[in-house]
Parts: structure tokens; sequence; C-alpha cells
């Protein structure tokens, strides 16, 4: 520290030291009821206050089709791995069932298990399970899928429940980082099939199903709601009315962020104003994480950082969301395998590519899909 930047706080510690230690007898546990007065000191002398800083770190849908199982994972998500390990909690969909042989990829998914381990290796500590793919393999594939996610060391889930763990502890997911409670609340608009049998649980895009999660957020003390819906169209920039109208319901149902899934595409982002004068970020949709996806706009993804804030007189605060650009490469583009890279990391670096046009092809899809979605301005 420099001997310039180290005057405020030798200054500061002798008034506080005077403030503490001199008149002693004036802040006497006898004397002293009201704590206001050592409140108005430590806001006097924020940059002397301990402060804890958490951060939710959330991707889009995590896919495996069948081309994808022909090769390793490692590359996957490696890039985005420093960004999950540093992070206090870190999120994935997880847009597939583990159902068991054989396995499979779209339209009715079923991954190994080890893919699963895979994504938790790369730092991703908690499994979205609320989605439309969920249930393609039945309720067997639901049990299976939950079962391994539920003994799996380091992974929390949550979205959905059966006989291995009580729906309650975990829908919605209560979280305490560093002293800060974290909600989520996760649910889905269907199933491309039929829905689980009696003793289980996905819970639905339905305003009394996700009421009740979010009474129970709150009545578990949660200092921070974040709501993970899995709905909108497929493949469209931009947010539907549904969309829309949940996002306010949401809320003023008490979620301070919205970040949805679903749609395989990114689509723009709000603030919705609630009654009782919170602004709420909302992220329609991150798109993808990692998938085979080709169609235009598909490859293009967002990260999603969540920042908080404790003080030390444990004061919660809510620091911003932070979206980082993703682009998932294709087998013969950057690598001979499936990455997903963070864009901002490789502009400028067009000779890393073995085919440069899908740096060009990235590039573009950034401006195009910036400029449609609103998003950076």
């Amino acid at each position: 520290m420099s001997k310039l930047r180290a005057i405020p706080l030798i200054l500061g510690l002798f008034v506080i030291g005077g403030l503490f230690c001199g008149p002693y007898k004036a802040f006497s546990q006898e004397k002293v009821k009201d704590k206001s007065m050592f409140k108005k000191m430590i806001r006097l002398f924020p940059p002397l206050v301990p402060v804890d800083t958490v951060n939710v770190y959330v991707i889009g849908d995590v896919m495996l089709h069948k081309s994808q199982m022909d090769k390793e994972y490692g590359p996957f998500l490696e890039d985005l791995s420093r960004y999950a390990c540093s992070a206090d909690v870190s999120v994935a969909n997880m847009e597939f069932p583990l159902g068991g042989k054989p396995y499979t990829g779209y339209p009715s998914f079923s991954a190994p298990t080890d893919y699963a381990d895979y994504v938790a290796s790369m730092g991703f500590d908690v499994f979205l399970a609320a989605n439309n793919h969920i249930m393609d393999r039945g309720t067997p594939g639901l049990d299976k899928t939950l079962d391994y996610y539920a003994g799996m060391k380091g992974v929390r889930f949550t979205g959905a429940a059966n006989k291995t763990v009580a729906d309650s502890t975990i829908n919605p997911l209560i979280i305490n980082a560093k002293g800060i409670k974290i909600a989520l609340v996760n649910f889905t608009y269907g199933f491309n099939t039929g829905g689980p049998e009696e003793g289980r649980t996905v819970h639905m895009m339905k305003k009394e199903d996700v009421a009740e999660m979010m009474a129970r957020a709150k009545a578990a003390g949660a200092h921070f709601i974040i709501a993970l819906p899995h709905w909108g169209e497929e493949y469209v920039l931009k947010h539907n009315s549904r969309q829309g109208e949940w996002a306010k319901w949401l809320a003023e149902e008490g979620a301070d962020v919205v970040v949805g899934s679903h749609p395989h595409v990114v689509q723009d982002t709000t603030y919705v104003k609630t009654k009782d004068g919170r602004k709420v970020p909302v992220v329609y949709s991150l798109g993808n994480a990692v998938s085979n996806m080709s169609l235009i706009n598909t490859r293009l993804e967002l990260a999603a950082t969540i920042s908080l804030s404790r003080t030390f007189l444990g004061e919660v605060k809510f620091l911003g969301i932070h979206l980082d650009w993703l682009w998932c490469t294709l087998p013969g583009k950057l690598t001979d395998s499936y990455k997903t890279v963070v864009i901002k990391e490789y502009e400028g670096k067009r000779d890393l590519w073995k085919d440069p046009s899908d740096y060009d092809n990235m590039i573009e899809s950034l401006k195009r899909v910036a400029k449609a979605t609103g998003i950076g301005k």
C-alpha cells in the first residue's frame, strides 16, 4: 500500500480509536441501548467495514446430442470452468435425463451419468431439473436422474423431486453463501412427453405452484430470490407476451432476478419495476451452453453473473448482474471437438481458428443478436 493511500486509513483508525478507546464510558453496555450511533460511524468509514461478496454464475442449456457423444467431453465447458469455480454458486440447466441405455440425443434424450460428472467437474454445483426434456425417458428416467444427482458429492439440484429427497427441502433450493441466503426457484412450461407418476414432482409454470415455492423461500428467510423459468418460444430473439406477464408477476411475488432458458437462442433483457419500487432484472433467455445445434443464432449464448454483498452490519445488497457473450464452436471450427468460448477472450484472435470463417460467423452473430435484443446498449 502506498503512503498516500495509507493516510486516510490511519486517520480513520485514529478517529475510531478515539471514539471507542477514549470516552469508553460513553459506549459502555449500560449506557448504549441504541446502536444507531455505532451504525452511523460504520457508514462514515465504509472502507474499514468488512464486506463479503457472493457471485452466482448461471449458464443456459447443457445439451448432449448424439454427435457430441462421439467426442471427449473435456473441451466442451473447459473455458467456463474458471468462472464456475471462482463463483460461490454455479448453476447449469441440465437439458436431459440420465435415463440409461441406449443413450440417445434429440428428440428424446438420455445421457450417461459420466456427463453429469463432467459438468460437475467443471465447477457447476447446482443442476436445474425442471425442463421439457427431463421426462424424455418417463418416470423411470426421472428417478434415475434425481437419484444420481442426490448421490453426487458437492452437487445440489432443484426443479424436481422424487421419493429420495423431499420436495419442500429443495424447491426452492436455499443456499447459504457467506451468510447470504439465496433461494433458487426453477420450473418449466411443460414436457415433450407425459408427466411424472405419483410420488414425483417436476415444478410447472403454474402460479399456485410457483407462489408456494416463493412463499417457502420467504419463510426460510431468503435474502435474495432468483427465479429460473424454462419458458418462451424456441429460436425467437424476443420474449413473448406470456413471458412478459410472468416476469412482472414473479417480480411482484418477490423475485429479485429472473433468468430464463429454453428458446435455444439469446433473448432480450429488461428491468421490471415493482409496486414497492424495486427494479428487477429479467434475462429472458441465456440460450444454449453447449450443443450440436447449428441453426442461425443457436450457437451464440450468454452466461450471467449475479453479484451480492453482505456488510459488517448484515445488510445484503444486490450489486448487479453481468452478462458475458459465449460462442459454441463445433468440431473442426476451433478445435477437433465442441468447445464453448467466452467471446471477449477470443476477439481479435481469428488466427486461432482451424476454420477462420467460423470466427467471422461468431462476430457477425454477436452484432446481429446484440442489435436485435438490445443487449449491450
